[in-house]
């Protein structure tokens, strides 16, 4: 038995613990305890941390989806393949089938933020649950979170930003109490002058527009940055290179060279 084939083995003994305990979780009370699968979801990341570190057995675990008949392709993650191993099993009894997916990007997530199978229970529960887990992005935010960053944030800006032209405040425009916002839809005329058409103060409307000039001010931020980082870097190299030229000009002068021409001088009188 080769060394690979050995690798399968200890990776098929262990995929099969896993969907008996598997098992056993669905043929018990798993409606109602989410305990047990935590803990076996606990067991699951276990496995997941020690396979993707190791070639081998990553390519172990294909074999066996190969084996099972269970369909995959390249941009199948490693952690897709071995939940499904687990909650569809090798008859593809699993009963939960569909939240594959959610399972895996636990793991994704878990794995991610150092978290091992002893500590994934509390983990899973401090983030709200699996399927706020699934949600959230690499920043572990999820979407709501973000918009609503992004709104406070064109808030803090929006306070001192210079107007781009000052507009009579109408009724139509008029913000909602306690707000400092509305929206107005400008026409483009024919003429190339613009009109301000409709106005509103719809709460949903207004939070929505601050959460997009949110992310703008974001991305301009990000764009001032790197434009400064680039030109200090630019003056960093541009005196390093004086610095450089003024050490090659010491090289060259007279002083240093004295040594060798008086040598020159000498072997030329000899």
């Amino acid at each position: 038995m080769t060394k690979q084939d050995n690798k399968i083995l200890g990776i098929s003994q262990t995929i099969d613990a896993l969907t008996e305990q598997r098992r056993r979780w669905e043929e018990g009370t798993y409606a109602a305890s989410n305990e047990e699968l935590y803990a076996l979801l606990g067991n699951t990341l276990d496995l997941y941390i020690k396979v993707r570190a190791d070639v081998g057995l990553a390519k172990a675990v294909s074999s066996l989806m190969d084996t099972y008949k269970l369909t995959y392709n390249s941009s199948t993650t490693l952690s897709v393949k071995i939940v499904r191993l687990i909650f569809e099993g090798k008859e593809r009894e699993g009963k939960l089938k569909q939240r594959a997916y959610s399972y895996a990007r636990v793991l994704t997530v878990a794995a991610e933020n150092s978290i091992v199978g002893d500590t994934l229970a509390k983990f899973i529960i401090d983030h709200n649950g699996i399927e706020e887990i699934r949600r959230v992005g690499k920043t572990g935010q999820s979407e709501a979170v973000k918009v609503k960053q992004n709104r406070d944030h064109a808030e803090a800006v929006l306070v001192n930003e210079e107007p781009i032209e000052a507009v009579p405040m109408n009724e139509q425009l008029q913000p909602k109490d306690g707000s400092l916002y509305s929206l107005a839809l400008v026409r483009k005329n024919s003429d190339g002058s613009g009109s301000i058409v409709f106005g509103t103060n719809n709460p949903a409307a207004v939070n929505t527009v601050l959460s997009i000039a949110g992310k703008n001010f974001k991305q301009r931020t990000t764009i001032a940055v790197q434009e400064a980082a680039t030109k200090q870097s630019a003056q960093f190299r541009a005196e390093n290179v004086e610095r450089l030229l003024g050490t090659l000009d010491d090289i060259k002068s007279p002083a240093t060279l004295q040594p060798n021409d008086a040598h020159v001088d000498q072997h030329q009188s000899a």
